[in-house]
């Protein structure tokens, strides 16, 4: 049954796929999948054309598109279960949770990264207490897609519609990472500390000033994208009189 899913699922992605090879070679940069080229568009489409499994109830949607994610090598068909889900957060449960966090065990490229991670802090948002022990696992991990991931499901775009955790939890997650070295890492990091500005300026504008030497340029980049032209030119001089010495 397994193979004739996932079949569906393979299939119905390639009758789209179309003669696209400067977009294609531009995903196959990106990840080990194999790639048919398709625009997220066109995923989307097919998502929301839906299959034939969609009529069997919420856990065994849960159970085939776990399948399907561990299972299938083609790139745009792990997108499939991110873009349903996104579509439909309303039905997130600790059940889906149970299962899709160990969906980040077979990430190896930021796009799936993020969309996971999007779905990571809705769980965030409703089941703190379940979720965020893994995150704090995760950015101890090896895996440097855990340590992206436990920061970046803390806050994914700050939002009025949604809330956040505590700046002394997203802030804590976001400290022993300062000084990664891994590049995707960094822009995990850079990124949540420019969405925390946006809901406490005056607080992480003082972390940035405790932390700006630290910070890779990658990181530092991202982090100050929303601070004023004064904050940002005064951090820059503070970094360039550092390397000046």
């Amino acid at each position: 049954m397994l193979l004739n899913l996932l079949r569906q699922v393979e299939d119905a992605l390639r009758k789209r796929e179309r003669h696209d090879p400067e977009y294609k070679a531009f995903r196959e940069k990106t990840t080990k999948l194999r790639v048919l080229g398709l625009r997220l568009p066109v995923i989307h489409e097919v998502e929301e054309r839906g299959f034939q499994f969609y009529a069997m109830d919420a856990l065994e949607v849960l159970v085939t598109w776990d399948r399907i994610w561990r299972t299938s090598t083609v790139h745009e068909a792990l997108s499939l279960p991110l873009f349903y889900y996104r579509h439909r957060t309303e039905i997130l449960e600790r059940t889906h949770w149970r299962v899709m966090k160990g969906w980040i065990d077979r990430v190896e490229n930021w796009e799936h990264a993020d969309a996971l991670c999007a779905l990571y802090s809705i769980f965030l948002e409703r089941f703190p207490t379940v979720v965020l022990p893994t995150l704090k696992q995760w950015n101890r991990s090896r895996n440097p897609w855990k340590r992206r991931a436990s920061v970046v499901s803390t806050i994914y775009y700050a939002s009025p519609r949604r809330t956040p955790p505590s700046r002394k939890v997203v802030l804590s997650l976001i400290e022993p990472l300062l000084q990664d070295r891994d590049a995707y890492v960094q822009k995990g990091v850079g990124w949540q500390l420019r969405e925390a500005y946006t809901l406490w300026p005056r607080e992480i504008l003082i972390f940035l000033e405790s932390h700006v030497l630290e910070l890779p340029a990658i990181t530092f980049s991202y982090a100050t994208e929303k601070l004023t032209k004064t904050d940002k030119t005064r951090l820059k001089e503070r970094r360039a009189n550092k390397r000046r010495h």
